[in-house]
This record gives C-alpha cells, structure tokens and sequence, in this order.
C-alpha cells in the first residue's frame, strides 16, 4: 500500500489530514500471521480531496493497479498495462491480453528510469529528486492507516512544515 500512498500524495501534492481503514483476512496463512490480505483506506485530505486506496493480496488475474482522478470538468484514469494492446472482437465478444501479472514485468521501464536517475545523482549530474521527507510522510500515513484497521477508527494526522516535503500542503 505504501507506493499507492506514495502516488496519491504526489499526484495530489499535500499530505492527508485524516486515514480510515477496514481490511480482513481471506487467506488464512496471512490471517495466522496477524496481518491484512484485503484493505480500503479513505484519505481525507486539506483541500476536500477524498481519496481511497483499495488493496488485496489474491487478484488471480495478475497486479491490478489503477488510477482513477473524478473531477468536477472531467475524470482521468491511468488503467492497467498490458504486454499487448490489441483487441480482438468477433460475434463472440471481444478478448485482450491479460494485464501484467507482477510489480516487474508491469514496472520494467520505470525500473530503468529509476536506475538512469540513480546514475546521474551519483554522477553530480541531478539532484535526488525525492527527500527522507516524502518517506517519512508515506511510513507515518501507512502507520496510521494499520493502527485505523487494527482499531476500525479514523485516525487523524497533524502534520508540522519540517515533516513536509518541499511543494506539498
């Protein structure tokens, strides 16, 4: 959940003020461990943004991850990758390949990026574009979203400026 925390927060730039989880277990080996296999967290953040981040453990039909903005003027949604984009219809319904079915084969290119980023850090060519700050605030609102599912009420967080990445309200 944290990467869905991660990219909620810095598509919105700001920091929730309030997380509210439900989750439970389906899969009983997670459940034995004390530990969630199916969560929703609400996110209420300053500006009236409402986001909710929905994650599982069992999509048999491969890493579902998606994105979906709801606008006054408009929505966006960043859907699913597939291998292949081709859709095949016939009297019989349409078909696609199915998505990516793990975080590398969906990921393959960002993971490149991520090391060409590395290598110019290290090299002095650019700067380390994210800040302890922008862990911290993911770990402190995953934290408070365990401790709203363990409890089942909201939690509420307080942010002081020196805990804010730079940019974000």
């Amino acid at each position: 959940m944290v990467h869905d925390i991660d990219m909620i927060t810095w598509v919105l730039g700001e920091l929730p003020t309030q997380v509210h989880s439900m989750a439970n277990s389906q899969i009983p080996e997670i459940a034995a461990i004390d530990d969630f296999d199916n969560v929703v967290t609400t996110l209420i953040f300053p500006s009236g943004t409402i986001g909710i981040i929905n994650v599982n453990r069992f999509a048999s039909y491969g890493y579902d991850q998606r994105l979906e903005v709801f606008g006054m003027k408009a929505m966006y949604e960043a859907n699913n990758g597939r291998p292949n984009n081709a859709v095949r219809s016939s009297e019989k319904g349409s078909a696609v390949d199915p998505i990516f079915h793990s975080f590398p084969s969906r990921y393959q290119e960002s993971y490149y990026a991520e090391m060409d980023c590395f290598v110019d850090v290290v090299n002095g060519d650019k700067v380390l574009p994210i800040t302890y700050l922008n862990s911290s605030a993911v770990s402190k609102i995953a934290d408070a979203a365990e401790k709203s599912a363990r409890s089942g009420e909201p939690v509420n967080l307080i942010w002081d400026t020196n805990e804010k990445p730079d940019g974000y309200f």
